[in-house]
């Protein structure tokens, strides 16, 4: 059997006058299975092996979102917990080097509508997000999930360091964790999983052309989102946020220390999981932050 015919038997399922001329399986994904039928749709299957995520939960997500931001995002013809499908918003994925490549103008564009992104996202009033049955993110933000993730990277990661850099690791952490009220945060509607390949970028209008996988949205500390971006893009690319969004500042302490946390946790996962391709999920990030000083 093909490893595409269980997938496409559930989809002509849902959509029984399809004609499948041409189907993907992308199975990178950490929390779905993903199948790109005639380059027209889109059908996301929720992974059972690891941190299964309701469907319908990213759908009310969905829902609520399109309501307030001006990107594109996914529009649901078809939802279970188990299965999402929408039509495909076109795009590729905006990496750092794609981006930085292109005159300043496009750069600040980008930014921008990035920044517009986010303010519309982390503005929905919160009586809205109680009402759509919204959950709380899928991230780490309280005080006691980043000590018990301290001492697992302790007991797991630091011994495979090298010196200078197991130092780095524990001033980065313990810094920071000193001061249990730097983890305290105003709830807001965020993404916290917005990395390149969930931008998608048109190359000839030199534009975002929507935004993909709110698998991990929901209300949650804005800085996770402004941390994601630093990690891939560089706090320089986030400093061209202010003219839209001038409250970014006000985030960037957590985010710095988010962001400076990430490849930790990555390796941790992968340790934990016992699976090597945790290790290589993000290689490549800007490395571009301040210091929390």
């Amino acid at each position: 059997m093909n490893e595409l015919d269980p997938y496409l038997k559930r989809i002509l399922e849902i959509l029984p006058d399809l004609t499948v001329e041409r189907a993907s399986l992308k199975r990178e994904g950490i929390f779905n299975d993903v199948v790109i039928v005639n380059d027209a749709f889109v059908f996301r299957f929720a992974k059972r092996d690891y941190g299964f995520k309701d469907l319908n939960e990213e759908a009310a997500s969905l829902r609520l979102l399109r309501k307030h931001v001006s990107l594109p995002i996914p529009e649901p013809f078809y939802e279970d917990q188990e299965v999402l499908a929408y039509p495909l918003i076109p795009g590729e994925t905006l990496r750092r080097d794609l981006l930085t490549s292109l005159p300043e103008s496009d750069q600040q564009a980008i930014a921008e509508q990035l920044a517009q992104f986010f303010k519309q996202m982390h503005g929905i009033p919160l009586d809205e997000i109680a009402e759509s049955s919204i959950p709380e993110a899928n991230a780490l933000m309280e005080y006691e999930d980043w000590a018990d993730i301290y001492q697992r990277l302790q007991d797991k990661v630091f011994p495979l360091l090298l010196p200078h850099v197991r130092q780095w690791a524990t001033e980065h952490f313990e810094s920071w964790m000193s001061d249990p009220a730097n983890f305290e945060y105003e709830p807001r509607m965020v993404d916290t999983d917005i990395p390149p390949y969930h931008i998608l970028f048109d190359q000839r209008q030199r534009r975002i052309n929507g935004i993909i996988d709110f698998s991990c949205a929901g209300l949650g500390d804005p800085a996770l989102d402004f941390s994601v971006i630093i990690y891939h893009y560089g706090e320089s690319f986030v400093n061209r946020f202010y003219n839209i969004y001038p409250e970014t500042e006000a985030y960037l302490r957590r985010a710095r220390f988010y962001a400076g946390a990430t490849e930790m946790c990555w390796l941790l996962n992968g340790i934990e999981q016992n699976d090597p391709t945790w290790f290589a999920i993000h290689v490549g990030g800007a490395s571009d932050l301040r210091h929390n000083r």
